[in-house]
């Protein structure tokens, strides 16, 4: 029988992988769907990547999952406009304003477009991460991965229209012959309620944590380690948050409300560990409100971008793991958090509920005292935490890639 042929778009890997950064959340979403996809041996897969990438990403996805497979470049001249888009990574951060207006208008915008007549195959399924079909990628069937509607829904955080959620919108509104994959429940009410997609359009795909990165770890020499690479103080105790620091993620409000903590209870064993990378535009407020601190500023540690290898130690050692964001599409932190044994404080809104359950104290974002309250019982009540640990470990298990692509693939071939 022969194989379905499938086109997959990798745009946001070669754009990750290309730049070392934007790791993001579907960034590893994708990584581990294709993975999973190419596991089971169900299609006969082919890449589509609309970035201008290094010629070494090929050498990257051979190593990464394993084998060769056929990548399908969205513009004939890539070579060319490789060496462009090193060139604006130069002239960025130059004041060269002119240099780089002249290149775009009379050099890069031509080439992009008479690579538009660059054809692709036709394909029996198209499978897109997150960002609307090129025009080239022809399909019988197509899919798209919808993560949130934070854009629409807090606005503020998005004002510039140039973000690729808005050419998703306008998408959507064209109603295209298209299936959407939903990660969560709460996102699928979001779409439907929002830009009136049709419910039966859209199937839900709960995400998962990757066994290889999140487990817990037992090693106590493996978690001094990891405490002394990111400065840790060995001799205290310590709160962990891992996300983009940006203003959704409500990080000024969990640490002014650990201060609030420490100082109500005069405790001199914690430390807070902010740990991710940032908006540039945000990080400077953040960094205000930690000077305001005063005295307690030394009480809030920020460790910065956190590597692969370091981040079950990093989980599994601290006493619990704050994320009450404002939304999340579904929320994969606190996912991790549980999966590597440690006890979550998060939101009780949009899709938090669906991945923590009763597995962790579940908060208002906007309330000051439920954060504090959650602290001291966390702080206070050491088998209360430790029956936390051992219920986020077990109800983690209900999630994983597998999982989610047996669904994906199960909604493919029209199986209910």
């Amino acid at each position: 029988m022969n194989k379905k042929t499938l086109i997959f778009d990798a745009t946001n890997i070669a754009e990750a992988y290309r730049a070392q950064r934007g790791r993001s959340g579907i960034y590893f979403t994708a990584c581990n769907v294709l993975k999973e996809l190419l596991d089971v041996d169900c299609f006969d897969v082919s890449l589509y990547s609309g970035a201008v990438y290094h010629k070494d990403f090929e050498e990257f996805i051979r190593t990464e999952f394993g084998r060769d497979l056929k990548i399908y470049r969205g513009n004939k001249f890539g070579s060319i406009l490789l060496k462009l888009s090193d060139l604006d990574l130069f002239l960025r951060k130059s004041k060269l304003n002119i240099t780089k207006f002249l290149l775009n208008v009379f050099v890069r915008k031509p080439l992009w477009f008479v690579g538009q007549e660059f054809k692709l195959p036709h394909f029996d399924i198209a499978l897109s991460m997150a960002y609307v079909f090129d025009k080239k990628i022809k399909a019988d069937k197509k899919y798209l991965i919808l993560y949130d509607a934070i854009p629409l829904l807090i606005g503020e955080y998005f004002p510039s229209k140039k973000h690729w959620f808005y050419n998703l919108t306008e998408y959507i509104k064209t109603k295209p012959v298209c299936k959407y994959f939903a990660i969560s429940k709460s996102c699928k009410d979001d779409f439907v309620r929002l830009l009136d997609v049709n419910p039966d359009d859209i199937t839900v795909i709960p995400l998962a944590a990757n066994n290889k990165n999140f487990y817990h770890e037992s090693d106590n020499k493996k978690i001094m380690a990891a405490r002394k690479k990111y400065n840790i103080p060995a001799d205290k105790k310590y709160v962990f948050s891992l996300c983009t620091l940006e203003p959704r993620k409500n990080l000024i409000r969990a640490v002014k409300t650990f201060i609030e903590f420490i100082k109500k209870n005069k405790i001199d064993d914690m430390v807070f560990v902010l740990g991710g990378a940032h908006w540039g535009e945000f990080i400077g407020k953040l960094e205000s409100e930690i000077d305001d601190l005063g005295k307690y500023k030394d009480k809030i540690i920020r460790a910065g971008y956190i590597d692969d290898a370091d981040l079950a130690a990093l989980y599994s050692g601290a006493e619990w793991f704050v994320y009450t964001s404002q939304y999340e599409g579904f929320g994969l932190p606190p996912l991790e958090a549980m999966q590597c044994g440690c006890p979550v404080i998060t939101s009780n809104n949009s899709s938090l509920p669906e991945v923590v359950g009763d597995a962790g104290i579940m908060i208002d974002w906007d309330d000051d005292d439920a954060h504090i309250a959650a602290y001291e019982k966390y702080y206070f009540d050491n088998k209360y935490r430790t029956s936390m640990a051992k219920k986020g470990l077990t109800h983690s298990k209900d999630f994983s890639w597998k999982n989610t692509v047996d669904i994906i693939i199960k909604t493919i071939q029209g199986e209910k």
